[in-house]
Parts: C-alpha cells; sequence; structure tokens
C-alpha cells in the first residue's frame, strides 16, 4: 500500500508540473536546496528529496509504546516568497511495526490526493536551522521541530579506490544524539562502524567498533578518543571520507545495495 501511495504520490506531482516541463527544464532554485536531507526528533523523521521540479517529503512519527506510527508523504513546491516547501498532494497512513522484526503492516489510507488551497502543508526553517512542517489537514506537526541529521543514509561509492560504504539510520538516543550504523568496505578490509552526526559540524564523526564496541561509543566520546573516520555531506550526492589512510570522495549511488 505504502508504494501505491508513493507511486500516486509522484504520478499527481508529474501531472501538476507537466504545464512547466514542456518548455524548458527549470533548475531547481538555490532557496529549496537547503530543504534537502533528513531530519529528526525523538520518534520522528523528515525525509526531503529533490525530484526534477519538485520536492518529495516523507514525515513518519513513530509511538513506542503501541508500536504503531503514522506516514504522511507530500509533493510540494518550493515558494520563493514565503521561503517554504508548500504542498501539492498529500497522503496519510498508519502502519504497526513487528518490533522484533521490523516489518510493517500498512493501514488504508486516511486520505489521498491533490490538495484544497485551505489544505495545504507547508515546511519552513526557523532562523536556528531546525524543520517546522504545518499541516494543513489536522494540524498534525504543531509544535514539533526536526533537526537535520544530514543525507548519509544509502550507499556510497568510489569505484577508483575500490570503496563501498552503506549507511542505516538507527534513530535517536535522545533529542541531541544521531546515530548512524555504517558497514564500509575498502579493497579486502571491511570495517563497522557507530557513528554520531554533530549538527553543528555537519559531519558523521564514527569509530570502528572491532576498536571501540558499540556498548562504549558514548564513553569514547567522553574521552575525547580519536575518531577512526569522519564523513562530510557536500550535497548533490557527493561526500567525503576520512581516515587515517587519507581522504577520499563518495558518489551516492542511487540503485542502492545488491541484491
Amino acid at each position: 500500500m505504502k508504494k501505491f501511495a508513493s507511486i500516486l504520490t509522484a504520478l499527481i506531482m508529474i501531472l501538476c508540473l507537466a504545464g512547466s516541463a514542456l518548455a524548458d527544464e527549470v533548475p531547481q532554485t538555490e532557496g529549496g536546496k537547503k530543504f534537502e536531507g533528513s531530519w529528526a526528533k525523538m520518534n520522528g523523521l523528515v525525509e526531503i528529496v529533490y525530484e526534477e521540479e519538485g520536492y518529495r517529503v516523507s514525515v513518519d512519527l513513530f509511538n513506542q509504546e503501541s508500536n504503531t506510527g503514522t506516514l504522511w508523504q507530500y509533493a510540494c513546491h518550493y515558494n520563493e516568497a514565503s521561503d517554504a516547501l508548500v504542498s501539492i498532494s498529500s497522503s496519510k497512513n498508519a502502519y504497526v511495526m513487528n518490533v522484533d522484526t521490523l516489518d510493517k503492516t500498512d493501514l488504508e489510507p486516511e486520505y489521498m490526493g491533490l490538495d484544497d488551497e485551505n489544505a495545504l502543508s507547508v515546511f519552513t526553517l526557523t532562523p536556528d536551522g531546525a524543520l517546522e512542517w504545518k499541516d494543513g489537514h489536522e494540524n498534525q506537526g504543531q509544535d514539533l521541530q526536526f533537526t537535520p541529521i544530514g543525507s548519509f543514509e544509502g550507499l556510497w561509492r568510489n569505484e577508483a579506490e575500490d570503496i563501498y560504504a552503506e549507511f542505516h539510520w538507527q534513530g535517536l538516543l535522545d533529542e541531541n544524539q544521531f546515530c548512524y550504523n555504517i558497514f564500509i568496505a575498502q579493497g579486502e578490509k571491511e570495517s563497522h562502524l557507530a557513528g554520531m552526526y554533530n549538527p553543528e559540524t555537519r559531519k558523521l564523526e564514527c569509530y570502528d567498533t572491532a576498536v571501540i564496541p558499540a556498548e562504549e561509543f558514548l564513553t569514547a566520546q567522553d574521552e575525547g578518543k580519536p575518531y577512526h573516520a569522519v564523513f562530510t555531506d557536500l550535497g548533490g550526492g557527493q561526500a567525503q571520507y576520512e581516515t587515517e589512510n587519507g581522504v577520499f570522495a563518495l558518489e551516492y549511488d542511487l540503485l542502492g545495495p545488491e541484491s
């Protein structure tokens, strides 16, 4: 059901933007670029992806007590006058998660389709760089703010250096600790890293779990131990990987992990 909703949302966006698409392709505006990436709060994740002339936005809020969640999906455009992403279409559906397998069972969508002018959802940034969400249907985003956590989720490569890096968002330990799990291989050498994203430096600071066990991850930070790797999201599907063996460029692989 979720895949169907995603496909329908994408089709609606294409239809809404067809008129402008027939003309010369319009490049992404500079103002909209700052919204791209992932944003998080406790038990909440927002992902914003630019697709040709619009933005695909997903908002996922999870309830740990009931193991249920709700997923909102939007097709948005950037409004320069209000410096905001404004919805064209939206959908909402709840799901139930099996915490043992992490499998999700989607329930029937509560709504899906084009948004009326009086039901537009809006995404803006606060002066300190947090993302705010005003849902036009039920105002579900009231008083919620999401912190940027970079755009690392997925697969990255450097073919020339034979580097393969796969990133998985693990969630928040608290409102200020943003965790990733990373598998990275360079040639025959493989490592598993525990990473903490630093919103101030916009870097993902990582330890090798074979050297510093995962349960000692936070202690290592407190003790000021040197990181085994640092990743920087450079934007545009480019990242930088810094390690004791050098500094390497990484490129995002749109096809994702090999099945």
